[in-house]
């Protein structure tokens, strides 16, 4: 269906209106930046919030106003096959107000090059060829389906940034050095890749956060210095991106753990389950148990960790705790929470991250101060 250009920019600038009065546009550049591109374009059919959702195309009366709407649109569902009749979103049109929050932590200015990891629907792009020019922007996504589907969409809007298929965890060499990384997918580790190929004091800006408590993520605004390190702060983000696939063919959720529940024991704990959803101390609980899954229920959470350890936990303080498996993971958390409450509850914005061939470090309030080996450090 073809969009008169009035009629959809009226939409575009009711979007670039709304998200100014709701702070998440503070830079006017990017104000008129929304208002130019035809998001319409890039999300042709999308599925529904409804239970099971419905596919909502050009022939549904609520496509256009969705499309303008600040809502994440899941473009693309795939089945895992040790889950059949499952559906897992694979690809989507990220909630604007996270996108150009991002796009302005990203600090680009005339003239700038960037690599984008994660293409999707190819809305970011274009809002980055927009501000930037086309020829400034590279863009890198696992799924030839999408960056085919993307290429054209993106030309369809009068865009022609450079699209390629492949890992985005090994970035694009054949471009690089740029002046600024952006990861539009959740990754729990920031590859040293993404530094390498990021010219001395430009930016990586990343979503890093756990596939098994994604709530625990926060973004990391990266400097890249002399020396191929790169540090900086992570900044407050409780709901972040979609897990970046390590698989084209499946969905990016977390691995499943087989579990032993035959032996448990029984104990009870001054740190109840709300504590897995507190920012700063969830942050803490995953760099302590890397790799954690975190499945809450109505009144019971368990955790699992790779190695088969789990535990259940009941209520708030005090909690009930059964564990079972190799340790007793609650501990650990018991232990973050020591720490954290030890130094007033700091939430996740005094936390920052160093990343170095060597290791990477998650520190707090400086990165000479008191550190531990990042989550997902391997």
């Amino acid at each position: 269906m073809t969009v008169p250009p009035d009629t959809w920019r009226t939409h575009a600038q009711a979007l670039a209106d709304l998200l100014s009065d709701q702070g998440a546009i503070t830079e006017p550049v990017w104000r008129r930046t929304v208002a130019r591109v035809p998001r319409h374009v890039f999300v042709p059919a999308f599925y529904s919030d409804d239970d099971p959702p419905d596919l909502v195309d050009a022939t549904d009366p609520r496509w256009l106003r969705l499309a303008y709407s600040n809502d994440t649109l899941v473009t693309q569902r795939k089945e895992h096959p040790d889950q059949p009749g499952m559906l897992w979103s694979t690809s989507s049109s990220t909630r604007p107000s996270l996108m150009l929050r991002m796009l302005q932590i990203l600090d680009v200015a005339d003239g700038m090059s960037v690599l984008e990891i994660g293409t999707g629907t190819g809305y970011n792009a274009a809002l980055l060829s927009e501000r930037l020019g086309s020829s400034q922007v590279v863009s890198v996504d696992i799924d030839p389906h999408l960056i085919n589907l993307a290429r054209k969409r993106l030309a369809d809007a009068g865009y022609h940034p450079s699209l390629m298929a492949g890992d985005g965890a090994r970035g694009c060499p054949a471009r690089a050095p740029y002046d600024r990384l952006i990861a539009t997918v959740a990754t729990e580790r920031v590859p040293n890749t993404w530094v390498d190929q990021t010219r001395p004091g430009g930016i990586v800006l990343a979503d890093v956060r756990p596939r098994g408590m994604t709530w625990a993520g926060a973004l990391a605004r990266l400097t890249v210095a002399d020396d191929g390190t790169a540090t900086g702060p992570l900044v407050s983000c409780t709901w972040g991106f979609m897990s970046a696939r390590r698989d084209v063919a499946l969905p990016g959720i977390p691995e499943g753990v087989p579990i032993d529940t035959s032996t448990a024991h029984t104990r009870t704990s001054d740190v109840g389950r709300n504590a897995l959803r507190t920012p700063g101390l969830s942050l803490l609980v995953w760099q302590r148990l890397p790799g954690v899954n975190a499945f809450p229920g109505t009144t019971t959470t368990r955790l699992t960790t790779p190695d088969g350890s789990w535990a259940n936990i009941s209520g708030d303080a005090p909690a009930k705790v059964e564990h079972g498996g190799p340790s007793d993971i609650w501990r650990q958390v018991e232990n973050a929470h020591a720490w954290w409450t030890a130094h007033d509850r700091p939430d996740v914005e005094a936390f920052g991250l160093t990343i170095g061939h060597d290791q990477h470090r998650l520190w707090f309030q400086t990165p000479e101060g008191e550190s531990w080996p990042a989550p997902g450090q391997p």
